[in-house]
């Protein structure tokens, strides 16, 4: 009697880990869902899984190895003939914040700044308008920093800044700077927007006294941005609209922080404690819901978030899902595809922005010791196969199967796994017969090594069967591409 064969032909299911075990889809079995993507893209070539690309650091290390608190692309003329990296980060002893950029590969200090900021640990905000770069921000215990601008490399804090209040958030709007959660004249006002004037000859001023508008007494801003043709206020609890006529609650969904608000052409992302969301300037939909596990497991305040490519980045920092603990973990939601993916990165973000070189964007990662990394792509003429000489982790897991009836016990003497390129790596299974997941550990089945690979060995007996691939090292980049099995169904049972 032929046997009966089982096929996992693609990868076009988002991955979750939201997702029970046993969600399966007896009609369709082809369609199988991934309940762990780490280190794994279903994304770009779709239907396949490939291991994700590395990173390498960008430029030389700086003179304070320390935390990277604020990235930014400065682009200084309309024309982008001038245009510079620049990192904020705390100084050697902690005692205060400097300023460097990226001077062809080589990262130098902007001596100006130097003692013009003498508090650590803050985050710092910046913001591109009238061929200035507008800096604020402010640490987790409420101290604000000297409002500053940079012009080249001249830094100044009464240039355009004159009279400006401190503030943690910075945004430009039409022809307007706006600022908010603000420290003004000794009182902090953390429901307040300042804007600047209407630039004039080429430069702003700021009028405290009657330029603002107040957002909400009750909750402090978190978070400004602007798309549709509106500044967007965020909440912890609300979003609220302002299009420098009037201002009104859109809705009562607020956000984490702002470092998580992005924008890709019509759409605005950010996270919260309840979930990832997107707006096309309507009510938002929760597009997180696949990785809620993670999200709920991390700490918000450690949020950095940026856009690459129609790609959204969301790094959590350390978190799990499932038992399974996940370090230094970024998930990365594709606007395209509508499927997410996660990361356990060797070095941890403390920010993150995007740079464009060369008629193309890149992500670049600041860490905790003075350095800043750029993500590599598929499309690189070298990808980096390594996060900054570390081997990269990448585990990939499915639901588990039972070949369209739970009930009967399924007999495998055959099983093929396709892999454009192998690369080493392992495949391995587990039968799901126990109430515990630590009685149920995964045996090897084979390294992968061709494009077709067979295992023929001794029979699988299973109602349910799990199949997962690991692979950790600076090998080249592997491509799966599905498997097949052949099964019996028991003797008496049909």
């Amino acid at each position: 009697m032929a046997k009966t064969p089982y096929e996992i032909r693609h990868f076009l299911t988002p991955p979750s880990v939201q997702s029970s075990n046993f969600i399966l889809s007896p009609d369709d079995s082809d369609k199988t869902q991934l309940i762990i993507c780490n280190g794994v893209n279903p994304s770009w070539k779709v239907g396949s899984l490939l291991k994700d690309t590395g990173y390498f650091k960008l430029g030389s290390d700086m003179t304070a190895a320390k935390s990277i608190v604020g990235l930014h692309h400065f682009r200084q003329d309309p024309l982008q003939t001038t245009h510079k990296t620049l990192a904020a980060l705390n100084n050697a002893g902690n005692t205060a914040t400097d300023l460097y950029y990226n001077n062809a590969g080589t990262w130098t200090q902007i001596a100006g700044a130097v003692g013009a900021w003498t508090t650590p640990n803050t985050q710092v905000e910046m913001e591109d308008f009238i061929g200035y770069c507008f800096m604020v921000g402010a640490n987790a215990a409420g101290t604000f920093l000297t409002s500053a601008s940079l012009r080249g490399t001249t830094f100044s804090t009464t240039t355009d800044v004159s009279g400006m209040p401190g503030a943690r958030y910075i945004q430009r709007y039409r022809d307007r700077l706006y600022i908010g959660n603000c420290y003004y004249s000794g009182t902090a006002y953390p429901y307040r927007v300042y804007f600047s004037s209407v630039p004039s000859a080429g430069t702003i001023t700021w009028t405290p006294s009657t330029d603002f508008i107040d957002m909400d007494f009750n909750e402090q801003i978190v978070g400004i941005s602007t798309n549709w043709d509106r500044l967007v206020c965020f909440t912890e609890f609300k979003t609220y609209y302002y299009d420098q006529n009037q201002k009104k609650e859109a809705f009562a969904i607020g956000c984490a922080n702002n470092r998580t608000i992005r924008n890709y052409e019509g759409f605005m992302i950010w996270a919260n404690k309840d979930n990832v969301w997107l707006s096309t300037g309507g009510r938002p939909d929760s597009i997180g819901d696949d990785i809620l596990q993670l999200l709920w497991n991390s700490n918000n305040a450690n949020w950095e978030a940026s856009i690459v490519d129609r790609e959204y980045h969301l790094y959590l920092g350390d978190t799990s899902a499932n038992g399974i603990d996940y370090s230094n973990c970024l998930c990365t939601y594709n606007i395209l595809t509508k499927m997410w993916r996660w990361r356990t990165l060797y070095d941890p973000v403390v920010s993150m922005t995007s740079i464009t070189q060369n008629g193309d964007d890149w992500l670049i990662l600041g860490n905790n010791n003075g350095q800043v990394m750029q993500k590599t792509k598929y499309i690189d003429p070298t990808p980096y196969w390594t996060d900054n000489g570390q081997p990269i982790v990448s585990h990939f897991r499915t639901k588990a199967l039972d070949m369209g009836r739970r009930d009967v016990k399924k007999y495998l003497s055959k099983i093929t796994f396709y892999a454009m390129r192998a690369q080493n790596l392992m495949m391995r299974f587990r039968i799901f017969d126990r109430n515990n997941e630590m009685d149920m550990p995964f045996s090897d089945i084979q390294q992968l090594s061709y494009l077709i690979n067979t295992y023929p060995d001794d029979t699988i007996e299973a109602n349910f069967i799990q199949f997962e691939g690991k692979e950790m090292s600076k090998l080249q980049g592997w491509e799966f591409n599905g498997m097949t099995m052949l099964f019996d169904l028991g003797a008496d049972q049909t």
